[in-house]
């Protein structure tokens, strides 16, 4: 272990969130992985590592996160995202060690019109969420020493990263006079890079409890999403909103995914910037690196 710094350990470090986890320099925490094939869904395999690796913390990130994906296989939905978590969660509680649980801002459900807090009550209407808040369930019954995230919209990490929506979406767009995008949606598009920085702090501050974890966004859009990513990118392509039933999904996903920080700002350490800001800093840090 690096001197005089905690050890974080990271699942899914080689997905969206996980890398950018995985990739941060601390001054405070030493990132480390699982041992590469490490099966989670396994007790032992689970025990055996954080008894090896000793962390202070386990930052887990790593989940079934296909939404469709879970709603057309609900057992790897169960196996990854509930059985997995409660196996790291029994090990953290036999080690001691923090737990640091990512789950979605979909859990909520479909019931307000209005941004949801962490005091609304959830009601999943996808197996996909309802596996995430299992997920919860099982951290905090297992923990007391835990912060559970609930994230939505999630873009960032490396282009390669097929869940990146942000580059997604200049793919989708590039060659194209028109691309279509829905009006009805609403949520908080959030940076990988913020929800890292917030995470930290709250660690540092060694927190604990249920907090929304998203950029700031004000009846926002999965057009005005889309929108904005082709005007900061500067793709020659016009965003159309599309018609009701154009895009059809497996998943029943709730029309209002959107979200306010209460908790993180009750703490006073909400750092969730603005989403257009976030989003600028990103696209333009990767056109810095010559990606795009």
């Amino acid at each position: 272990m690096v001197a005089d710094k905690k050890r974080i350990l990271i699942t899914g470090d080689r997905g969206m969130l996980g890398s950018c986890f995985y990739g941060t320099i601390s001054s405070d925490y030493e990132m480390i992985a699982f041992e590469k094939g490490t099966d989670i869904t396994d007790f032992a395999a689970v025990d055996q590592q954080l008894n090896d690796l000793s962390p202070y913390c386990i930052i887990h990130t790593a989940g079934y996160t296909d939404v469709d994906g879970c709603e057309l296989n609900p057992t790897k939905a169960n196996n990854v995202n509930v059985a997995a978590t409660k196996n790291i969660a029994k090990s953290c509680a036999i080690y001691k060690i923090k737990m640091v649980y990512f789950s979605s801002t979909g859990v909520y459900g479909n019931e307000k019109i209005t941004p949801f807090v962490e005091d609304d009550e959830t009601k999943p209407t996808t197996i996909h969420h309802q596996s995430k808040l299992n997920g919860e369930l099982v951290v905090s019954e297992l923990l007391h020493d835990y912060i559970i995230l609930r994230v939505g919209w999630l873009y960032g990490g490396q282009l390669t990263q097929k869940n990146n929506f942000v580059y997604r979406r200049f793919l989708e767009a590039h060659g194209r006079e028109s691309i279509y995008s829905d009006p009805n949606q609403k949520g908080n598009p959030t940076c990988c890079d913020d929800v890292v920085d917030q995470t930290l702090l709250l660690l540092n501050h060694d927190h604990i409890g249920v907090f929304n974890c998203v950029n700031v966004a004000n009846n926002t859009s999965r057009y005005d999403y889309v929108k904005e990513i082709i005007t900061q990118l500067a793709v020659n392509c016009t965003v159309e909103k599309s018609e009701a039933g154009m895009f059809t999904r497996a998943a029943p996903v709730s029309s209002n995914e959107s979200a306010i920080n209460k908790n993180l700002t009750l703490s006073g350490i909400n750092i969730m910037g603005d989403w257009k800001v976030s989003l600028s800093k990103y696209i333009n840090k990767i056109k810095r690196e010559n990606l795009i």
